[in-house]
């Protein structure tokens, strides 16, 4: 009987690991400019989301969001925790964001929750 359940727990163990890899660092560090957000709003026709910048530290889990315009765009100023795996970006906030790296170009789309209606959003950054 032992046996039996050592032997439930071990596969109940195995088939909860997690074979997706953790988010590739190097592909996030360094600052980001703003260039882009597509979504259902609108903006002024003068909009300049340069003034929009992220720098991801992956040594210590953070990234720092500097907005120098009177739009919030991507999150409030100052420092956030994330994590993930794979190409997903968890932020302590709980929000969560899928992510692309194309050479000097970062996508970041928000995670659509299918409850709201036009909640897509995505965030183009360049180097």
């Amino acid at each position: 009987m032992k046996l039996k359940l050592v032997a439930v727990l071990f596969l109940l163990f195995i088939s909860c690991s997690n074979d997706d890899p953790l988010i590739a660092d190097a592909e996030l560090e360094g600052e980001w400019i703003l260039s882009d957000v597509v979504c259902y709003c609108g903006f002024e026709p003068d909009i300049d989301f340069s003034l929009t910048k992220i720098s991801f530290l992956p040594s210590k889990n953070k990234v720092i969001v500097t907005n120098e315009s009177e739009y919030v765009f991507f999150r409030d100023n100052g420092e956030h925790i994330y994590g993930g795996q794979a190409n997903r970006i968890n932020f302590s906030d709980g929000s969560v964001y899928f992510f692309e790296t194309n050479g000097e170009q970062l996508t970041l789309t928000f995670e659509d929750n299918v409850d709201i209606a036009d909640d897509e959003v995505t965030y183009i950054f360049t180097r």
